[in-house]
């Protein structure tokens, strides 16, 4: 595990050298292989993680076949620092979705490395208040949104990183599984959903991977799909 390859990622990347360094002094490399668990919710937490290479899907399983799944991270995404930082048990399981290799750091290490370093300590504030932010957005949309609202919020949401104005092409292939597991559904409400986007001509396939054709519609009807008493 070169320092030169892992420097650039998010968590490691706004070290300064010389932090950099303590970091991955105190580090191991972890892999796993697709489907495999990293953690299930309720473990004991040792350790926090940052994705080196692969992608990681961090959710909830509900009863039968509901599965919410919270998100996708990425190379120099980071996981894990809430049970590690609090000292309580996972709030949600982590799944390798394909090859990942994970750099694991020890609760006690990370802990005295956040105590010597302020500017780690608070890049780690700014982010776990941009998911709880997030977190709470999603209650909202669970109890205020209808399914369809929800459906295309997902969509709009899997789509922001992509550039350009006109019809936007998800950066990747999903199943129905994996949006219904995004937007907290079963698979049928999302068929429907999809279908009805369809029709209304919001939407298409091209090799499997989702297009929106129509963004700015898409956000009308996100903005109309709220429950009003």
């Amino acid at each position: 595990m070169l320092l030169s390859h892992i420097k650039k990622f998010g968590l490691v990347g706004m070290l300064p050298p010389p932090a950099q360094k303590r970091l991955l002094a105190i580090s191991r490399q972890g892999d796993f292989g697709p489907g495999e668990r990293i953690f299930s919710r309720a473990d004991a937490a040792d350790h926090m993680f940052v994705v080196i290479r692969g992608r990681v899907k961090i959710f909830l399983s509900g009863g039968g076949r509901r599965r919410k799944t919270f998100a996708y991270l990425g190379a120099g995404d980071f996981f894990g620092e809430m049970a590690v930082i609090t000292g309580k048990t996972r709030s949600a399981s982590a799944e390798a979705v394909e090859p990942t290799s994970l750099l694991l750091i020890h609760k006690k290490d990370f802990r005295s490395l956040m105590e010597k370093d302020r500017k780690l300590a608070f890049y780690l504030l700014q982010a776990v208040s941009e998911r709880l932010r997030v977190a709470d957005e999603e209650i909202e949309d669970l109890l205020f949104r209808n399914v369809l609202g929800r459906v295309a919020k997902t969509l709009r949401d899997l789509s922001k990183g992509v550039p350009g104005n006109g019809p936007v092409e998800l950066p990747r292939r999903y199943t129905h599984q994996d949006l219904a597991d995004m937007v907290g559904t079963t698979r049928e409400p999302l068929s429907r959903a999809l279908a009805t986007l369809r029709r209304a001509g919001l939407v298409d396939q091209r090799e499997g991977v989702l297009v929106l054709l129509e963004p700015a519609k898409m956000d009308q009807i996100i903005s109309a799909s709220v429950a009003t008493e």
